[in-house]
């Protein structure tokens, strides 16, 4: 798995998770004054900080952290706090412009430009090299993306790849072979018709609106492109984009996937597939870990590949606000989530894939029945997002225009030119 890893080293481009806070709607933020926090650790320093995070499938896992780290620092309480993704990022503004934030918190690319930008991050300089943490075991994209004008903000804990996640009961009862790792997408579109049984309520495939798990894969693995190379234009308009916008919507328009409407009150990830209801979903490794233990008898596959391979990469940080009242304990925290021990704790939850290089056979023992492998192969063809310090919002958009396209709502062959005006009108 390192040497896998390290085929990622030079490649400095770097995924976008879905979501984050954007530019514009921090533009009225304070500027905080950057602070220069001690490195030096103390195992008797008392203090009182909260962590912020926004998976519920990973807390027991961070849970697991914390109390761990308690061991080394036991008169620093930390207090998690889960807020709900579709939540997270409205009160992570909001509390940072009110003075409220967290001291600690999860934080993706998208977003890192955005705070950083407004002195709203605290550097972690100081903890890097003699202050006790080695960078290079981390895969060198995922440590990059948390760098803003040569400042390093956040390390990452985690990353995460996509794939093919399949229901192997649906698939014995049409009937149908497993996907294998030369499906393309004729064979994809093909066994979804297979698998699609209207009088048994199931939909062949799943597909979720979701850019970083769905869309973007299939862009890329047609060789189409999303921004140029400075960062300011769309380019989702491109023929290449455009075929892969026609061929998912050709899932929706033949009923081979759940309707838009159906999907508002029952998502496909925690609701259709899990409950056997979906025989194919393109998922994120983040969800191995819930799917390994439900009932249904789930398994993975590398996803359909297309003129080439593809799939997103990312990885979270833990970043320090700026106006935490205790930087020298929250920057404990920091240190110890990036070593060895805080690695092996989130690998051993089966939550996620560490980040840190040879810690991925603990998340691959957690969940052995599935074969999670495939998400560890796939960062060799991995591609990523880049962030514009513009921030998130111009996928947003992109993804307004998908979900109308998808609900019936515009041509299949005017999503891509609607798509590109949109995230256009941001950038």
């Amino acid at each position: 798995m390192d040497s896998v890893l390290k085929t990622r080293h030079s490649r400095r481009s770097v995924l976008a998770a879905a979501g984050g806070a954007s530019a514009l709607a921090l533009a009225g933020l304070p500027r905080i004054g950057a602070a220069k926090a001690q490195a030096t650790p103390n195992a008797s320093l008392e203090a009182s900080i909260t962590y912020g995070f926004w998976d519920a499938s990973q807390q027991a896992a961070v849970e697991a952290q914390i109390k761990a780290f308690n061991v080394h620092f036991p008169n620093i309480s930390v207090e998690p706090q889960i807020v709900p993704w579709e939540d997270y990022w409205t009160k992570l503004q909001t509390s940072v412009a009110g003075g409220e934030a967290f001291d600690v918190f999860w934080l993706n690319s998208a977003s890192c430009p955005v705070y950083a930008s407004k002195d709203a991050l605290v550097s972690i300089d100081d903890l890097i090299g003699e202050g006790g943490i080695d960078t290079s075991v981390f895969p060198a994209p995922l440590v990059e993306m948390y760098s803003y004008k040569d400042v390093q903000y956040g390390l990452p804990r985690d990353f995460d790849t996509i794939a093919l996640f399949y229901n192997k009961d649906l698939f014995d009862a049409a009937g149908v072979e497993y996907p294998t790792d030369a499906w393309t997408w004729d064979d994809f579109r093909a066994n979804a018709e297979k698998l699609t049984d209207k009088d048994k309520g199931v939909w062949g495939a799943g597909m979720q609106t979701s850019w970083q798990e769905n869309y973007y894969n299939f862009i890329w693995q047609n060789e189409g492109r999303l921004l140029n190379d400075d960062r300011t234009l769309s380019l989702v308009d491109e023929p290449a984009a455009c075929e892969a916008f026609e061929y998912l919507t050709g899932f929706f328009t033949d009923e081979l996937t759940p309707s838009m409407a159906i999907q508002q009150s029952n998502p496909v990830a925690d609701t259709l597939f899990p409950a056997g209801q979906v025989a194919m979903m393109t998922g994120g490794s983040f969800r191995a870990g819930t799917y390994g233990a439900a009932e249904a008898n789930l398994d993975v596959a590398p996803l359909p590949q297309g003129k080439t391979r593809a799939t997103a990469i990312h990885g979270l940080a833990n970043v320090i606000w700026t106006g935490s009242k205790s930087q020298d304990a929250a920057k404990e925290l920091v240190k110890w989530m990036a070593g060895e021990e805080a690695a092996k704790v989130l690998g051993d939850s089966g939550a996620t894939i560490p980040s840190m290089n040879g810690m991925q056979e603990a998340w691959l023992a957690a969940t052995p029945d599935m074969n999670l492998q495939v998400f560890l192969d796939a960062v060799e063809y991995s591609q990523a997002v880049p962030d514009p310090e513009v921030g998130f919002e111009w996928q947003i958009e992109i993804q307004k225009v998908v979900i109308k396209g998808w609900s019936g709502d515009i041509p299949a062959d005017q999503i891509c030119v609607e798509a590109a005006k949109a995230a256009n009108a941001v950038l």
